[in-house]
């Protein structure tokens, strides 16, 4: 065997390894986004009237790029010096908003912002969970 052989059959060999590897990274990714996708298409289901709000809230351009929200009682607005231009979602009209907001938060979907010592309840949407809900056909 001679030394261009072994060349040959290493640049073979390595271009086999690359595309190998590259079909993986693909079938990997794919397997992400449709377990992605899934779940937020089961949680859609379970949380259909918040996700609404939320979607219309995503698509509309004057909060193009707004992604702080608070939480509060709709009594509570009132009585707070809470900014301009800013996203509620209110206790009373979401059955167990709370909990639902636990639940986007376990998946990452949304964080828990709220700053220490204060009584008003801040979150922020995941940038992913933005994209899937202005993707959202309703």
């Amino acid at each position: 065997m001679d030394i261009w052989s072994m060349i040959f059959g290493l640049i073979v060999g390595v271009a086999i390894g690359a595309v190998g590897i590259n079909l993986w990274n693909s079938y990997v990714n794919n397997q992400a986004i449709a377990k992605v996708n899934n779940l937020f298409e089961q949680l859609w289901h379970r949380h259909t009237h918040l996700f609404q709000e939320m979607k219309q809230d995503m698509d509309n351009p004057d909060y193009k790029f707004q992604r702080e929200f608070y939480v509060l009682r709709k009594n509570q607005r009132f009585s707070l010096s809470l900014p301009r231009s800013c996203l509620v979602y209110f206790l009373e009209e979401h059955d167990d908003l709370e909990h639902q907001l636990k639940t986007l938060e376990s998946y990452d979907l949304i964080s828990n912002v709220t700053e220490p010592g204060k009584d008003l309840a801040k979150y922020q949407f995941n940038e992913k969970f933005v994209e899937l809900l202005r993707r959202k056909n309703i």
